[in-house]
């Protein structure tokens, strides 16, 4: 599989941890965060390169992921979320990765390096990786109805108002 990787500041040393576990373990590894421990660097740009890239590889009927590692992880989905395409999730348990990967066809996992060790993330990312996306029709309904809305802004056609 390939893996495009990314990591801020706060997440940087462990994400350099699971880019060399994730090649050991066989899998493509594309690293996409700074090439050297930057306490100025921000989250944004690392997320939206992962999840652009994660798209791109989706469009070309590769299989791949992301993985993102922040301090906490919360901004980094924000983030990640904006690229169309995207369904980044916190990785807040194996069983949720698992979960949102089989319900709602996850792509990203985000990692927050001040809320797990090393260990627990190889878990949430294993998680995402080994888990298959079920096509349940009401799930596939609303990923179409999401991919719809981020295209055109409507759902059905119908505009939705704020």
């Amino acid at each position: 599989m390939r893996v495009h990787i990314g990591a801020n500041f706060e997440g940087y040393e462990l994400g350099r941890q699971l880019e060399t576990w994730l090649g050991q373990s066989g899998h493509e590894v594309i690293w996409h965060g700074a090439d050297f421990y930057d306490e100025a660097d921000d989250y944004p740009l690392f997320a939206v390169r992962v999840g652009q890239a994660v798209i791109a590889d989706e469009d070309k009927g590769l299989e791949t992921r992301g993985v993102l590692v922040g301090g906490i992880g919360h901004g980094e989905v924000i983030a990640a979320n904006k690229v169309n395409g995207t369904r980044a999730i916190l990785g807040v348990s194996a069983d949720f990765v698992r979960d949102a990967r089989e319900h709602s066809n996850a792509n990203i996992v985000v990692v927050g390096a001040k809320s797990v060790n090393q260990q627990t993330a190889q878990e949430l990312i294993t998680a995402l990786f080994e888990s298959k996306f079920k096509m349940i029709l009401d799930d596939s309904r609303r990923l179409l109805n999401m991919a719809e809305f981020e295209n055109s802004g409507t759902i059905e056609g119908w505009k939705i108002e704020g």
